[in-house]
């Protein structure tokens, strides 16, 4: 993720919801200079320090970094570029290769001057904007607004600023006329947006600047370094818990919005289906009944506020789809908060029947929605405590005694990681004794971990199934079930997050008790063939085309992301290479099903059509052409729907209403089983010298 104000993953918990920004006045008093505090100092040098040290990248404060930091934290604070100007770019240019140098002699005096003059370009244009909606915009220009700033260059002057924001407001309120408002009801909303906007810049205090700067110092390092407030702090402990509370949602600050970073397994977010990372928050209502607060430029936390609330009570959010510009038809969605816990996110497991001619073939599937362990319970000596491996396994044993499967799909997307020791404890079930993953730390040195000799559970045909959210421990499993030959790899690659991170508190070092925390990457994931999965991800053996945009989510994605690179291979031994030998066949199978599949070609519609709508960057300003678009977008939306019901045989129906386009056939998943099958008539299975074993090769 990038353009983020703080840098900072909350699961949002279940707190009692303070007062919103309901009745805000105008603020008269001018913008205060902050300046940096003593123990920010102290914690500044500690960081360095720790950095300097112990990061695994083992990257020096040269001119370089110094620059890249630079550049950076001008746009964690004005990501939009949307309020300084390349005039004040030229004369904080004097930082550019000494804030390094600055940060190690722990002199916060540039980082807390470039805010001071954030701050006043705040005031200066969000004034400027409520001045604007004095008077009724021209909706009839043939001007265009670009939305997406993220490769635009800073404003020449105090007078392009001014036409970008003259340009924003248009925008911003054409977003809301389309959605039935008319210009008084629009402008009252911007009203109170920009009002909002400059009550929280006056509300930012030290401790703010200094989060900011810290964390684009942290982020330099790579992604996933980072420091954390104490505020923050307590947050990441929220979510790093067995048990947590909220609707289960990682949220990130992206430009003017809060966006869903990740949906946390088994909370009410991932149990709705109708979140999906990269969707933004755009207002948010309490109750069944409660009047949508909009919540366009607010910052994280005061909307973590307002999501916040008792167990079993409702809030409302109103979402603009992933990729889709503003003003696109958005979804209200009605959540019920709810505590989640670890049984919630455990493996759960299904069958799928496919026919193939006269034969119906069962597929069996296991869906991993995180690897988890209960350290507390298995420290506590419990028996029945609850582990990914654990339940796999009791899982398919199930399915032996209920089914004859003829084939088994392992589902991993959406899977972010987690445990360590799950991952490689549940290659075991599938491939003998053997290394699984190398680590190797600051030092080089290398730790290979292997798989238990706990006996292969199951030996037929295998595929795992993974996304592009598919990371970290994910990867692990997906890298070694490839590199086995054990199973085939289906779907898009994955997230390519092969580093490891360490967490240290920071108030061991410094005695003011409100140091905060330090999550640093310490060590780095490879394959057993000793390629890195870091960056490039798992590649699966048969691509599936999916909505996620590959350009905006992973880790190829960060400018500052860790490169791939590759060390000696592990001694293991693959299984036989005719899984490798009958793959051109397996893809040969897959395309021609696919091209006669009337599900999979509607599907392949969708995406085409998510990709062309995730490619746009501007949007007209002009209000006429903007209705038409949309309704045009409505259509193709009903159109898409009946498509799909039609193909159900379902009857067609004339509106959206009560209508989710989320309720549609997994066909990703359904291709992976139609895949199973195809390696179970090609018998790629265990091979195995045991007669026993080779009788029953073809399944359990």
């Amino acid at each position: 993720m990038r353009n983020r104000i703080i840098q900072l993953l909350i699961l949002i918990s279940l707190l009692a919801a303070p007062a919103a920004f309901a009745n805000l006045k105008s603020v008269e008093k001018p913008l205060a200079t902050l300046e940096p505090m003593p123990e920010q100092v102290l914690v500044d040098q500690t960081v360095n320090g720790l950095l300097s040290r112990y990061h695994y990248g083992d990257k020096t404060l040269d001119p370089k970094l110094s620059a890249y930091i630079f550049e950076h934290y001008l746009t964690t604070l004005d990501p939009t570029k949307s309020f300084f100007t390349r005039e004040d770019i030229d004369k904080f240019a004097k930082y550019r290769d000494t804030i390094g140098d600055a940060i190690r002699k722990g002199n916060l005096e540039p980082a807390f001057a470039i805010y001071n003059v954030y701050t006043k370009r705040v005031e200066q244009q969000v004034s400027y904007a409520l001045k604007l909606l004095d008077h009724e915009p021209d909706f009839n220009t043939d001007e265009t607004y670009t939305f997406d700033r993220q490769h635009a260059t800073w404003p020449a002057d105090k007078a392009a600023l001014d036409t970008l924001w003259r340009k924003r407001v248009t925008n911003d309120a054409i977003s809301l006329m389309l959605t039935g408002k008319d210009w008084a009801a629009a402008a009252k909303v911007l009203r109170h947006r920009y009002g909002n906007f400059l009550h929280r810049a006056h509300q930012n205090d030290s401790a703010d600047v200094f989060n900011a700067f810290m964390n684009t110092y942290a982020h330099a390092m790579d992604p996933h370094t980072a420091y954390f407030s104490p505020s923050e702090s307590a947050q990441f402990q929220i979510e790093m818990s067995l048990k947590l509370q909220g609707i289960g949602a990682a949220l990130v600050q992206k430009d003017d919005y809060v966006t869903i970073q990740r949906v946390l397994p088994g909370g009410p977010a991932a149990d709705s289906g109708k979140i999906h990372p990269g969707d933004r928050i755009t207002a948010v209502a309490q109750g069944k009944d409660g009047k949508f607060v909009d919540v366009v430029g607010w910052r994280l936390d005061d909307v973590v506020d307002l999501i916040r609330g008792k167990k079993g009570t409702t809030v409302r959010l109103q979402i603009l789809p992933s990729g889709a510009a503003p003003g696109a038809p958005e979804k209200n969605l009605n959540l019920v908060r709810n505590t989640v816990e670890l049984q919630s996110q455990a493996a759960h497991a299904k069958t799928i029947d496919l026919k193939r001619g006269d034969k119906t073939f069962t597929i069996g599937v296991i869906t991993i929605p995180s690897f988890y362990l209960d350290f507390k319970a298995r420290m506590e000596g419990k028996k029945d405590y609850r582990s990914t491996t654990r339940d796999v396994r009791r899982l398919i044993e199930n399915m032996k005694k209920k089914h004859h499967v003829d084939g088994l799909v392992i589902d991993l997307r959406g899977n972010p990681g987690g445990s360590l020791e799950e991952a490689t404890e549940l290659t075991g079930l599938f491939i003998d004794k053997g290394p699984v993953v190398q680590i190797r730390d600051t030092d080089g040195k290398i730790n290979v971990q292997s798989n238990p000799d706990g006996g292969i559970v199951y030996r037929g045909p295998l595929v795992v199934l993974v996304n592009r959210f598919s990371a970290s421990a994910s990867e692990i499993f997906t890298g070694a079930i490839q590199d086995y030959h054990r199973g085939l790899v289906v779907g898009s690659t994955t997230y390519g997050k092969g580093t490891v991170q360490s967490l240290i508190d920071l108030n061991h070092f410094v005695a003011s008790g409100k140091a905060g925390q330090l999550k640093l990457t310490i060590a780095k994931f490879y394959r057993v063939t000793g390629s890195s999965t870091q960056n490039r991800g798992v590649s699966p053996d048969i691509h599936l085309p999916s909505t996620i945009d590959t350009s905006e989510f992973g880790e190829s994605t960060e400018d500052n992301a860790m490169p791939w690179d590759k060390i000696p291979a592990a001694d293991f031994q693959p299984f036989h290479d005719r899984l490798r030998t009958q793959l051109p066949v397996l893809r040969r199978d897959h395309h021609e099903r696919t091209k006669h599949s009337a599900e999979y070609q509607l599907y392949m519609k969708d995406v085409e059509n998510a990709r062309k709508e995730q490619s746009k960057t501007t949007v007209s300003l002009n209000l006429e052409k903007r209705r038409a678009e949309r309704k045009q977008q409505e259509t193709q939306r009903l159109t898409d729907v009946n498509e799909w019901r039609k193909l159900e045989h379902k009857p067609t129906v004339k509106s959206l209403d009560g209508i989710s386009s989320d309720d549609r056939p997994d066909v990703v998943l359904n291709e992976a089983a139609e895949i199973a099958i195809d390696m179970d008539r090609l018998h790629l299975d265990i091979e195995d010298s045991s007669a026993a074993i080779a009788k029953n090769a073809a399944g359990f």
